[in-house]
């Protein structure tokens, strides 16, 4: 927008002039180079950047007016750009004044050679010589205050108190061998290499001078170098800059290796602290072979017994003094110090023997005089109460080492300080990871503040903290430790570290807590079961359930406890044997056998009897052998077996009466019709029938008493050998029905089956009834056998009329007569029935052409 006061006026870009006076005026020097580096222009300026007059210049090659150091980088860049139009460089060079002098240029090159106008290189010169003498001026001081640094051995740092970043020189890490990235630009950097026993001192000077106290803050300490060292330091720092509020927000200090300084300080004080543990012996010796003594103070007989005159006699050697076993390396160390040329000399310690043959240690403090023919001067201070005490403390430290409990140690705050390998191992957190932080990283968070509370009220007051505590590990499983913790004093009762030792119990918890889940378990089992169970060892009862206490009307189990197993019996047993001498008798078996049973008769407090079944049942209880005496009442099922047994004795009694009483009637029915039919020659056929119904009663009498013994049997099964069976029935049975063909395999098998007496009469009951019920004139009858893998099978066939499909189930059952039959049908429900007690089965099949097979299933013996 122009001013409507001023004359319009139009500058044309376009003429010449107009850029020769923009370049003119410009504070930039620009000048073109034809391509083989002469140059072809120049502006004026160069008249006050160099002192050359722009006319002397033309024609001239550039390359005369650099510094010879800087001509290399202007080829280098000259031939880069000559073959590639259009590109750029940029360098900083000096060119020689008119003056002879130097001149600093930051100078932009651009290959212009095809453009039409220019048609050379461009290079246009800034001067930047105020700027690099400044950038030397600061280099020179940056390197005078890093020499001067390197010499105090100091390193600065710059905390950033807001965000905790810190900015360290390379001093201060090259001080401790680590890098700046390893060191990290945060505040964990420093607190992950200070020394624990140091933190808190500076973390107190910090303090104070954050509050104004101080002017600024200083604290030496020990940091942790790369290698695993410590180092001395001394940190000086003050605060900078505060915001509003006064929160600090920037601090800047030093930190100093005093580690020497330090070191020998300590030395000293330790040198100190040895003249006051006693008095010091001094020598002098000569710096020759054995080391011959001249002179010895007159308190070496108080202290190692010798006569000083003795030792200054010249027939004794400083050498001989020593130890045979440290010898050596004395010898050693001495020459060693020769090649140093050093003016003091403190071997290591070293033992001498004493007069009285005694052997003593002793550090040893020498001077050598500049004088080379003068006497060594020395003096030796007895250490021995000293290195037993380090010996002491060596084996308590070996043996915490060694130990398979965690034993960490903490000072007065609670920062660990101090954890053994067994630490690593039952918490999983390493030593660098545990030093320097609080127990708290164990916290499970299962306790409160006032479980923690009431332990630093143990210990703090003295006493020692003992508990079973559930902790966690670093990889966050729960370990429960039985740990103590001790306060460690000074001679004035002043605590100053605590110790721990921690014996991890987690296997042994948990089994324990199995083993009392297991426990209740099996309790409540105990006191359910309906049984009475106690629980005795071989001094007596010790526990029962409350079954028992109910059995025997006893209130409670301290009050069962007091008796004696034969003391709830009755005197005798009811075979007359004595119930204090059964019961030992049974319990000694139960422990040498591992079990005992039978049956008892037990005795309740208010005088009642009952019969029980008793086992004794040896297990470890506690390590030591118990029984469990499981007592069940069968007075129900005793007065059950009574009745059963009076019903049977009834049921023989009546079976024994009926069958004498209808056979001995038969007998005479069977008698008097044989006489009617030898008498009577036409009634012939009654008479044949009446004699053949009284056979068939008395054969049923028969097969009732079979039966009757089948009911009442208890006889256990045995080996019969079934070829013997077989033959003898049919033999009699052949002989009892002559018009029948009864007729077997040429070889029955030879095999033993689980039966009884009565196996017979199952064949005896199969063969009569094959006969009796076949309705021909000439019944046929077929025995075989056949032997299985654990059966034998045997098949009685005859050519009768057969049982039908519909009959062949009933045919076994009870009163089944079957077929045209007016028998009862006892015969075949009592073969079912032996067949079956045995263990095996019978069923009917269609024989062929006609006919029926009854096969009868046994289980072979074993």
């Amino acid at each position: 927008m122009t001013n409507p006061e001023e004359p319009d006026r139009h500058i044309d870009h376009r003429e010449p002039g107009w850029y020769r006076r923009v370049v003119h005026q410009s504070h930039d020097t620009t000048a073109v180079l034809d391509a083989v580096g002469d140059i072809t222009y120049i502006d004026p300026s160069v008249e006050s950047l160099l002192g050359y007059d722009p006319a002397d210049l033309m024609g001239e090659s550039g390359s005369e007016y650099v510094y010879s150091e800087d001509a290399e980088k202007v080829i280098d860049a000259f031939m880069s750009l000559r073959n590639n139009p259009g590109a750029t460089e940029q360098i900083e060079v000096r060119l020689r004044e008119q003056s002879g002098s130097c001149r600093w240029v930051e100078a932009h090159i651009q290959n212009l050679l095809d453009d039409d106008i220019v048609g050379g290189i461009l290079v246009t010169m800034c001067d930047v010589t105020e700027r690099r003498t400044r950038e030397a001026e600061l280099s020179a001081t940056k390197e005078r205050m890093k020499m001067a640094l390197e010499g105090a051995n100091l390193g600065v740092w710059d905390w950033n108190m807001v965000t905790d970043d810190v900015k360290r020189d390379e001093l201060l890490t090259d001080m401790l061998g680590y890098t700046r990235d390893e060191m990290g630009d945060d505040l964990n950097g420093w607190e992950e290499v200070v020394h624990p026993d140091g933190k808190q001192r500076h973390d107190d000077a910090l303090a104070e001078h954050i509050a104004n106290e101080t002017a600024h803050y200083e604290c030496e300490y020990r940091l942790q170098t790369k290698t695993g060292g410590w180092k001395w330091v001394q940190t000086m720092g003050k605060v900078v800059e505060r915001d509003e509020n006064g929160k600090p927000v920037r601090a800047v200090g030093i930190h100093q290796d005093i580690d020497e300084q330090k070191r020998t300080k300590l030395a000293l004080r330790e040198e100190r602290d040895l003249f006051t543990a006693g008095p010091a012996v001094v020598f002098k010796w000569h710096d020759t072979e054995c080391w011959p003594i001249e002179y010895v103070s007159e308190n070496v007989e108080d202290v190692f017994g010798y006569d000083p005159e003795h030792l200054q006699s010249g027939g004794v050697c400083f050498a001989d003094l020593i130890h045979e076993a440290d010898l050596d390396r004395v010898v050693q160390e001495v020459t060693e110090h020769r090649a140093q040329g050093n003016d003091q000399f403190s071997p290591e310690p070293y033992r001498i023997h004493t007069a009285d043959d005694d052997v003593r240690w002793v550090m040893e403090y020498t001077h050598t005089l500049q004088d080379e023919d003068a006497p060594l001067t020395g003096y030796l201070i007895d250490i021995t109460e000293r290195k037993r005490r380090e010996l002491e403390l060596q084996q308590y430290k070996e043996a915490v080492q060694q130990s398979a409990h965690a034993i960490y140690i903490t000072d007065a705050d609670g920062t660990i300080e101090y954890v053994n390998p067994a630490f690593e191992s039952v918490t999983g957190y390493t030593g660098e990871e545990a030093v320097g932080k609080t127990p708290r990283i164990l916290q499970s968070g299962e306790y409160d503040d006032e479980f923690y509370d009431e332990l630093w009220e143990t210990i703090l007051s003295g006493e020692t903290w003992d508990a079973e505590i559930r902790d966690e590990r670093v990889d966050g499983d729960e370990v429960v430790l039985n740990q103590t913790i001790a306060p460690i004093t000074d001679d004035d009762g002043t605590i100053r570290k605590f110790v721990a030792v921690a014996q991890d119990i987690t296997d042994r918890k948990t089994y324990q807590e199995e083993l009392e889940a297991r426990e209740a378990k099996y309790r409540r089992l105990f006191e359910d079961t309906r049984d009475a169970l106690m629980l005795l060892d071989r001094d007596g009862y010790f526990d029962c359930n409350e079954t028992a206490l109910e059995l025997f009307g006893i209130e409670s189990v301290e009050a069962f406890v007091e008796y004696a197993p034969w003391e709830l019996s009755p005197p005798t047993q009811p075979d007359g044997t004595d119930s204090k001498a059964a019961a030992l008798e049974h319990i000694t078996e139960a422990f040498d056998e591992g079990e005992s049973f039978f049956e008892w008769t037990h005795k309740r407090v208010d005088g009642t009897d009952f019969p029980a079944e008793v086992k004794l049942s040896q297990f470890q209880s506690d390590g030591e052998p118990a029984l469990l005496a499981l007592v069940r009442d069968i007075t129900e099922r005793k007065a059950y077996e009574q009745q059963l047994e009076e019903q049977r004795d009834d049921l023989d009694v009546l079976n024994q009466v009926l069958r004498h009483d209808i056979r001995n009637d038969l007998q005479l029915i069977t008698a008097y019709a044989e006489l009617l039919e030898d008498e009577c020659d036409d009634d012939e056929k009654y008479i044949e029938t009446v004699l053949e119904s009284a056979n068939h009663a008395v054969e049923l009498t028969l097969q009732a008493r079979d039966m009757a013994d089948v009911m009442v049997s208890d006889e256990e099964l045995q080996h019969v050998t079934l070829r013997n069976v077989l033959e003898d029935e049919l033999t009699e049975v052949q002989l009892s029905f002559p018009d029948a063909t009864i007729a077997a395999d040429s070889q029955l098998p030879s095999v033993s089956v689980q039966a009884t007496d009565m196996l017979g009469s199952v064949f005896r009951n199969l063969l009569k009834n094959a006969i009796q019920h076949n309705g021909k004139d000439n019944p046929e009858v077929h025995v075989s056998a056949q032997v299985e893998e654990n059966t034998v099978t045997v098949r009685v066939a005859d050519n009768g009329p057969g049982v039908p499909d519909n009959q062949k189930e009933e045919v076994f059952g009870k009163g089944e007569t079957g077929l045209e039959s007016s028998g009862t049908g006892i015969g075949l429900y009592l073969v079912k029935t032996l067949v079956e007690s045995y263990g095996g089965n019978i069923t009917v099949e269609d024989n062929d052409p006609e006919g029926a097979i009854f096969v009868v299933e046994l289980p072979t013996a074993a």
